[in-house]
């Protein structure tokens, strides 16, 4: 099922930072939200409709536990979109946004104590950017190495725009205000001030909720709007890609054992073996990690706080047994998350290397 979620006022997603009135003064957001974020929401979405069976959901028998998220974008009236991969860049000091993808290059004669023997380069002076999305369309010719230039960016910035709040503590005791408890909320509105929107798309398998009605998201449970979408056509077409070598493109963050390296690759040699398929990590384009965290409602405490990849980060292999299509029928739209797959963490995109590279 795929559902769209527009909002009807402002939201906030806190990031994973602790947060403690009197000792803190501002709350910093994040967006998109965390997948586990939408992950409880679909799970109250659905008890909400299903009251009787409320008492099931730290149980054995909870009727969610097949819930997983498969794909989450963005979308405005006309056009899907999801992160800019990492290795797309536009020239500095122009206005506007053109993004061309890096190249991989071979090191040589270079002294390291990284075993990586490649690096992303680029001859001219080059930066990423900030919060860039990419239309689908223009992400499959990435993908399929059919393009290197693309104009069809949307900057986050240009549809989402922070309003702050500002609130005090509240004594549970007397209902009146705290000292020492001002603070500062980063609250995001999904609109900008020419009326153009930006909205949630989430596809999920395993629970079944009305083709309409309403949620609550963020993190004072704010009240939503959702009803089905139409399906993402989003597709490779995998005879465009030979060779030996591809890459995976993150379009969720990803948290792995090992910080930004997949627990099944080695640290030393960068090498490894995933379902069968045994690769060497040539090289990656890697954002700033996000924290991750959250509450965990059976255990009543905070969960453990993540380092993860960040959405858009682009790793690149060669394989050195096994070929492409093992690498599509492992990777392509599967969760390679190490922790909390089913969520939506870590969903992946193999991708070409072109041969020019």
């Amino acid at each position: 099922m795929i559902i769209k979620i527009d909002t009807l006022d402002t939201l906030f997603f806190r990031d994973g930072k602790p947060f403690t009135m009197g000792e803190d003064t501002w709350s910093n957001g994040l967006f998109p939200p965390s997948p586990s974020v939408l992950y409880g929401a679909l799970r109250s979405a659905y008890f909400s409709n299903h009251i009787d069976e409320l008492k099931k959901a730290t149980k054995s028998d909870d009727p969610t536990k097949n819930l997983k998220i498969v794909g989450v974008y963005l979308s405005n009236k006309d056009n899907t979109y999801l992160p800019l991969p990492n290795n797309c860049v536009q020239k500095k000091d122009i206005k506007e946004i053109v993004v061309s993808v890096l190249r991989i290059n071979e090191l040589k004669d270079v002294k390291s104590s990284c075993p990586a023997k490649y690096a992303l380069k680029s001859a001219e002076n080059v930066e990423n950017v900030d919060g860039g999305l990419i239309e689908i369309d223009s992400l499959k010719e990435y993908l399929e190495c059919s393009k290197d230039s693309f104009s069809s960016i949307l900057k986050m910035a240009d549809r989402v725009l922070p309003e702050s709040k500002i609130g005090i503590g509240i004594s549970k005791e007397t209902g009146t205000s705290e000292e020492s408890k001002l603070y500062r909320v980063d609250m995001r509105r999904l609109e900008n001030k020419k009326g153009e929107s930006l909205s949630l798309v989430i596809d999920f398998e395993g629970l079944d909720l009305p083709g309409r009605g309403m949620m609550k998201l963020g993190g004072e449970g704010k009240a939503v709007s959702y009803k089905k979408f139409k399906p993402v056509n989003f597709s490779v077409d995998k005879s465009k890609l030979d060779g030996n070598r591809f890459k995976l493109y993150l379009s969720t963050p990803a948290i792995f054992k090992n910080g930004w390296l997949p627990q099944w690759i080695d640290e030393n040699t960068l090498e490894g073996e995933y379902k069968g398929l045994k690769l060497k990590l040539l090289t990656a384009s890697i954002g700033k990690p996000i924290l991750i965290g959250g509450f965990d409602m059976k255990a009543r405490k905070p969960k453990p706080m993540y380092k993860a990849v960040p959405a858009g980060s682009v790793y690149y292999f060669e394989i050195t047994k096994g070929d492409l299509e093992n690498a599509f029928e492992v990777f392509n739209q599967k969760a390679i998350s190490d922790f909390y797959p089913v969520q939506g963490f870590g969903i992946a995109y193999v991708g070409g290397v072109s041969k020019n590279a």
